[in-house]
């Protein structure tokens, strides 16, 4: 089927009336969506009529421009720009060339991301090296910028492991784990040994939440990471301090106060929590 511009779809009026015409465009383009591109129109919440229209016309539009659009590699994309291999240049020209990367990159709404902190010269190397390879879909759309992450390339396990340990802080300050919580792993060992699953574990959290309405003047390091790659995954901690004071239902403060650590797996590029050494954190 020959791809239609939605402008295209309405030339004529569906209506003498505006609002039955809009109604009618919306049902319209609703049934199009579902019929032609698989978009479940349940998605599409009620608004405003004129709002609503706006939205399923640009959504009907990206649908089509994105099947019809081919991929073509980074370095197309950008106009196969000329570029010297950084071996060739020294760390000023190198620094350079970089930003020229960088505004060309910009200009043509694309933006890379760094985690962690690296030289220009592993920049100007990623991009010039890995991504010019790298293929994306041959469309812009307006207002929107198409992220590549570099540490998605060069996984940066100190990087990850923190992220998972300020995940699991906030979260515990915050009383919010629930089955969605993505840092905790899919089993916990205990102690003991004892092993619980995922929603046995946010469970026991939410019931030590229900004797503490809040908490409130929390401080918290991380002084230490470690991780042991091993064949297919690997094992990883994050320690430091911590301190808060708990309030109970009678306004009574408990106040908590000691070190911690939390253990992590690596399993399919991914870092979870299997086990926490926590003040006011106990096993079910």
């Amino acid at each position: 089927m020959e791809n239609e511009n939605t402008d295209d779809l309405f030339d004529k009026p569906l209506s003498d009336d505006p609002q039955e015409n809009l109604r009618m465009e919306n049902e319209l383009l609703h049934l199009k969506l579902q019929a032609e591109l698989g978009v479940d129109p349940q998605i599409i919440n009620p608004v405003d009529p004129q709002v609503e229209n706006e939205f399923l016309k640009n959504i009907f539009d990206f649908e089509h421009n994105y099947a019809s659009s081919k991929r073509v590699k980074l370095f197309e994309l950008l106009g196969e720009p000329d570029f010297i291999p950084a071996a060739e240049l020294s760390d000023d020209l190198l620094d350079i060339a970089l930003e020229e990367l960088n505004s060309l990159m910009q200009s043509k709404s694309i933006v890379i991301d760094y985690s962690g902190e690296y030289s220009n010269r592993v920049k100007y190397l990623f991009i010039t090296e890995e991504l010019f390879e790298q293929e994306a879909n041959d469309f812009a759309i307006p207002g929107m910028m198409m992220h590549f992450h570099y540490e998605e390339f060069h996984p940066n396990h100190k990087i990850d492991i923190e992220d998972r340990a300020q995940e699991f802080l906030s979260e515990w300050f915050k009383q919010s784990f629930s089955e969605l919580s993505w840092e905790l792993g899919r089993s916990f060992v205990s102690p003991d040994r004892k092993t619980y699953t995922k929603d046995e574990i946010v469970a026991q959290l939410k019931n030590i939440f229900s004797a503490f309405p809040a908490f409130k003047n929390e401080e918290y390091t991380i002084h230490d990471i470690g991780f042991e790659l091993q064949e297919g995954g690997g094992l990883g901690h994050a320690e430091g301090m911590v301190k808060y004071d708990a309030v109970l239902e009678n306004n009574e403060v408990i106040h908590f106060e000691g070190p911690f650590k939390i253990y992590l797996s690596l399993e399919q590029d991914w870092w979870s929590i299997f086990h926490v050494v926590f003040p006011g954190f106990k096993y079910p």
